[in-house]
């Protein structure tokens, strides 16, 4: 902890994460909550964004977002949840973002998900997939939402801009 703590004082960090509750590890829910609320804390302290995995956990996230109304933004990376959680969380959380990447192609989940996400909270990945490039990412999304691949770059450019303690 001091490590990071140290980091975060000096301006070293762009953002807290990845961080977050990964269901698929029970025996161990008590300490991602608890290592969670500290990187939460952190994020909101030092005005930084936070980075979340979610992994079958999206009620204990929006238990969070109604107990701790944070106000940084948090990142979903990697989001595999529905329409009514994404909603749900924008709802408690304006502030929230929705990045997806290999999904794109493996999920028809996602695909279906995908033009109802608002643009302004979009991002998209390649999870540091050495076999993906970001720009075919880019091509996937905006095939799939029916938007000028440049028009799609500019956008996600101007929400990392929001994002980005460097442009406030």
């Amino acid at each position: 902890k001091g490590h990071i703590e140290n980091m975060v004082k000096a301006g070293r960090l762009w953002g807290i994460g990845e961080t977050g509750i990964d269901r698929g590890y029970p025996e161990f829910l008590d300490q991602q909550k608890s290592l969670f609320e500290w990187h939460m804390n952190l994020s909101e302290t030092y005005k930084l964004p936070l980075v979340l995995h979610n992994v079958r956990s999206g009620s204990d996230f929006l238990e969070l977002l109604k107990k701790h109304k944070p106000v940084m933004a948090w990142i979903f990376h990697d989001f595999r949840g529905n329409q009514e959680l994404m909603k749900s969380m924008l709802q408690l959380h304006p502030n929230c973002f929705f990045s997806f990447g290999l999904s794109l192609d493996n999920s028809p989940q996602i695909r279906e998900l995908l033009p109802s996400v608002p643009l302004e909270n979009l991002f998209l990945e390649t999870d540091n997939q050495r076999h993906l490039d970001i720009h075919d990412i880019y091509i996937r999304a905006a095939d799939q939402l029916k938007v000028d691949v440049d028009f799609l770059k500019s956008q996600i450019w101007h929400n990392f801009k929001k994002l980005s303690p460097l442009s406030q």
